[in-house]
């Protein structure tokens, strides 16, 4: 009987570890966002400023991408990959 005991205290530790450690991997993918979000439009509505290009092009790139918000240093490289793709 204290042998069943040590096994159950034994995997109930392991299933602790195990959810400790998504726990913790779960805000290093968080902290891949850095700086603020913004939305679609209100990147496409700056893309003279940040992007050097129309609204248009920021509107159809992240839509592409499948990104309705993101960071601005995200944007600039969804944009700029865009941007250098070839007209079919």
């Amino acid at each position: 009987m204290a042998k069943e005991i040590q096994k159950d205290a034994k995997a109930a530790e392991t299933a602790e570890n195990k959810a400790e450690a998504v726990k913790e991997q779960a805000p290093k993918k968080e902290q891949k966002a850095i700086g603020p979000v913004y939305t679609a439009g209100e990147l496409a509505a700056n893309a003279g400023k940040i992007f050097a290009t129309r609204p248009e092009c920021v509107t159809a790139a992240l839509k592409a991408a499948g990104k309705p918000e993101c960071t601005v240093p995200e944007a600039k490289t969804i944009v700029e990959k865009f941007l250098k793709k070839g007209v079919r």
